[in-house]
């Protein structure tokens, strides 16, 4: 009882109207729009800490409580590492719109229990004001990271504004090797820590089941093994960022809105994850990039795609999803220089992905020939076969006047997958409709009827 008054004292030394009051504006700020787990956590330990529970706050029973995770998941790791992004976002937050806010938050390190202070201004010297705003009395050593930090902003934004303006970002500076470049990360990884390594390890195998894109059963395993990433290593951005990408799909393959809705909450709660973890990495704006996408908020979605593939200019998977999005959105010029078989592209051994967006690109530019030879090396390097490869080799052929060998391959398509509906297919991936109806025109010239 002693220790429920003491915190409850803790927390009431400023007037909990004071602390509500700013609780509010914190949570409706833009720092911390879409995001609504590190919103429902600061409000969660704050309302704990008012009602005097503030020694009771635990990796757990947030984890429990906030996040209907079960006591003994492992769910701790997750926690802190949201209250890392916490903490990230309450700093943002009191450096831009919150500067001049009476009252602040603080989550300190090492806990999750909120601390309280007053900055309103006194008469008096701020060396020696023990309420002083934060910034009058920063000690000197934080101003080099605080340097370096705005500077890595720059440049970031530097690189999106040249994507932006259709001009050449800098060259990527690294070895072109890219054995030998995936064998030093390894060796990084490792130095740093087993888990590291086997994390890392597991989000590039799921990485290679996101392609075909429609095959729910390659969606889902994804989902599990990026989630086993996640638990191995939660400082790691690759597993939330590829746990976006497979729900982000997901979602749009989802046969009603409910579901649609629940998979896309949580792929976008990880894409955000995943930015917060590693902002210049460009998997993880590929991740925020795929969700908007999802969302239909196309002119988003291109633009933080671009960003993507400026910051990683040869990740295969993040050339894969800048050339679906760029294609997808009506930029088939783009999208075919992005899945480009001559582009230097690091695929970690994953299969040709690539080949397949090429060749939609081509077959919307009006290259049918060279759309059905894209399709032709992929299945014979392995790449991913599924339905779409059939449609679209179907279409092509159609579109060349080959309707013997178009309507063979729609046979195929109908014996294989009896349940694939192209119209509903090419209408969820499309913004436009006029470039679904250039797919199914073809395929209806061939002969096939969405009744069979």
């Amino acid at each position: 009882m002693a220790d429920s008054r003491k915190n409850r004292a803790a927390a009431s030394a400023l007037p909990e109207r004071a602390i509500r009051m700013e609780l509010d504006r914190v949570l409706a700020s833009s720092a911390f729009a879409n995001a609504d787990r590190l919103r429902a956590f600061l409000s969660y330990v704050t309302e704990e800490s008012l009602a005097g529970r503030a020694h009771l706050i635990a990796g757990k029973t947030i984890a429990q409580d906030v996040y209907g995770r079960a006591p003994d998941d492992g769910s701790d790791s997750i926690v802190r590492v949201d209250a890392g992004r916490l903490r990230r976002r309450l700093s943002e937050y009191y450096e831009d719109e919150g500067a001049g806010d009476p009252t602040r938050v603080y989550i300190d390190s090492g806990g999750y229990a909120p601390r309280f202070q007053s900055v309103e201004p006194v008469a008096q010297d701020p060396a020696s004001n023990p309420v002083a705003p934060v910034a009058a009395h920063r000690p000197l050593g934080d101003l080099p990271r605080l340097v370096v930090a705005v500077l890595a902003l720059a440049l970031v934004v530097l690189a999106a504004t040249l994507v932006l303006r259709g001009q050449t970002a800098p060259p990527v500076v690294g070895p072109k090797d890219h054995v030998a470049r995936n064998q030093l990360e390894r060796t990084a990884l490792a130095q740093k820590s087993t888990a590291a390594l086997q994390a890392a390890n597991l989000a590039e195998q799921a990485s290679g089941l996101l392609f075909p894109i429609a095959d729910v059963t390659h969606q889902k395993l994804a989902t599990a093994m990026y989630r086993d990433a996640m638990q191995i290593d939660p400082t790691s951005s690759e597993g939330y960022a590829g746990a976006a990408h497979s729900l982000g799909t997901l979602a749009l393959l989802a046969p009603d809105a409910e579901m649609r809705d629940a998979l896309l909450t949580e792929a976008e709660s990880l894409a955000d994850t995943a930015i917060d973890l590693n902002p210049r990495n460009g998997w993880s704006q590929s991740a925020a990039a795929w969700v908007a996408f999802v969302k239909g908020d196309y002119p988003r979605a291109v633009d933080l795609s671009r960003l993507a593939a400026s910051l990683n200019g040869e990740d295969g998977k993040t050339l894969d999803f800048h050339g679906v999005i760029l294609g997808m959105t009506g930029n088939f010029a783009e999208s075919a220089e992005a899945s480009d078989p001559s582009r230097p592209r690091n695929n970690k051994g994953r299969h040709p992905a690539h080949l397949n967006i090429y060749a939609v690109a081509n077959f919307h530019l009006g290259n049918h020939e060279t759309a059905i030879a894209s399709i032709n090396t992929a299945i014979q390097q392995g790449g991913p076969v599924s339905e779409l490869t059939l449609m679209y080799k179907a279409a092509a052929n159609q579109a060349l006047g080959n309707t013997s060998a178009a309507m063979a391959l729609l046979e195929e398509l109908g014996a294989s997958w009896p349940d694939f509906r192209p119209e509903r297919a090419v209408k969820r991936f499309y913004q436009y409709p006029e470039h679904a109806a250039q797919v199914l025109t073809q395929l209806r010239a061939a002969g096939w009827s969405e009744e069979k």
